[in-house]
């Protein structure tokens, strides 16, 4: 029924754009990639992928190698060979309907708002809810997007280094938390791969809003559709429960859209107005909205995404573990490999043999690497690098 109700309010919304006949799009059209580099600037491995060849395996953003579903690039399609010359003023709607549907745990439309990436939302909660005098919340390594807006903002940063299997530390972010403006917790952590269950998220969130009540919680789900362990899931109905507490999400990963902009954040209807009042969360444009719209009306791609993932993820880190070196417990579309050397040693002797990693990540820089995934015929290749790098 879920999904009758998602194809249906797929097709009205094409349906509103007038749009007729479909064709075919480029090839050379890539919506997958290249758009973590966008929080980090002047990043020189942007600028080396920009003049990369398709030689150059590209392992280094965490985007999704395989891009959208047939589904989504083919509702894409119908809309650019249709009329883009017209408003899709039902989009937002549309798109809200059908997120709060496909991951339920009571979100209705009122509960979820979109943005144009999900790092809008970043910087609308740390905003919302950080100043000098109400600092912010963040494990170490972790993503620093909140970390770097509360700077511009001249707010502390309590940072609570991860634990010995690199794994977010709960209890010193929840006694951090006390009189902060807001937490910032990554679950999958990029760049650790490391994932906390629900329940134990959810024992977090209440501990804090008990000691703490007015400390805002941003949970960022962005790789959660990656998770492979069933304790692993969504603090949707945690965000429905509090004030002040929201999650955060994308089609930046999973969905392979990066390259089209659009993220998502779910709470309550409150909360989401003090996002919106703080930073500008941009429109989200027709042919994103149908592709996203389309990919959640196909759960059967989601499955077998997260399937070849896992896959590859395994291949990936046994090839480690059979060279002698240990990836942390991955939930993710990355590992993070202890390679026992400066991350910028084995960075650029991988790019010198064609192969982009990730960057350094303090306070792990001169000990971990963090590798995306990418193809198995692209991680069968860098394998290959990272045997000659690490055996010599």
């Amino acid at each position: 029924m879920r999904r009758h109700c998602m194809s249906l309010s797929r097709r009205a919304f094409v349906r509103s754009l007038g749009i007729g006949g479909a064709g075919a799009l480029s090839t050379g059209w890539v919506f997958g990639r290249n758009q973590e580099a966008l929080a980090w600037s002047p990043d020189p491995l942007a600028a080396a992928a920009q003049a990369a060849t398709q030689e150059i395996i590209r392992i280094s953003g965490n985007e999704n190698a395989r891009g959208p579903g047939r589904a989504a690039v083919e509702a894409m399609e119908e809309v650019l060979h249709g009329n883009v010359g017209r408003y899709g003023f039902s989009a937002p709607a549309d798109l809200a309907e059908a997120l709060s549907r496909s991951v339920g745990h009571g979100l209705t439309s009122e509960n979820v708002i979109t943005s144009t990436g999900s790092g809008a939302l970043l910087q609308a909660g740390t905003r919302a809810y950080v100043s000098p005098s109400r600092p912010l919340v963040n494990a170490t390594p972790s993503f620093l997007s909140t970390n770097r807006t509360a700077e511009t903002l001249g707010a502390d940063i309590r940072l609570v280094p991860v634990l010995a299997d690199l794994s977010i530390d709960l209890d010193g972010m929840a006694e951090a938390a006390n009189g902060a403006g807001m937490v910032f917790l990554c679950n999958p952590n990029n760049p650790t791969a490391t994932a906390h269950s629900h329940g134990d998220i959810a024992a977090f969130i209440r501990k804090v809003k008990s000691s703490s009540p007015s400390t805002a919680i941003l949970v960022d789900e962005a790789y959660i559709e990656y998770a492979t362990d069933p304790a692993v899931d969504t603090a949707a109905a945690e965000a429905l429960e509090y004030d002040d507490v929201f999650i955060t999400r994308t089609f930046s990963k999973a969905y392979g859209m990066a390259g089209m902009r659009l993220g998502w954040a779910a709470g309550r209807p409150a909360t989401l107005a003090k996002l919106q009042a703080a930073w500008g969360l941009g429109n989200i444009n027709v042919m994103t909205a149908a592709g996203a719209l389309a990919s959640l009306d196909d759960p059967d791609h989601m499955v077998a995404e997260r399937e070849e993932n896992r896959r590859i993820r395994e291949f990936t880190i046994n090839a480690f573990k059979e060279m002698g070196y240990e990836a942390t417990d991955s939930q993710t579309n990355f590992l993070f490999v202890n390679i026992r050397q400066p991350a910028s040693d084995f960075r650029d002797a991988a790019a010198e043999q064609g192969v982009m990693v990730g960057r350094d990540f303090p306070p792990m820089e001169n000990s971990h690497s963090r590798i995306s995934l990418g193809t198995m015929e692209e991680m069968q290749r860098a394998v290959e690098v990272f045997k000659r790098i690490l055996e010599t």
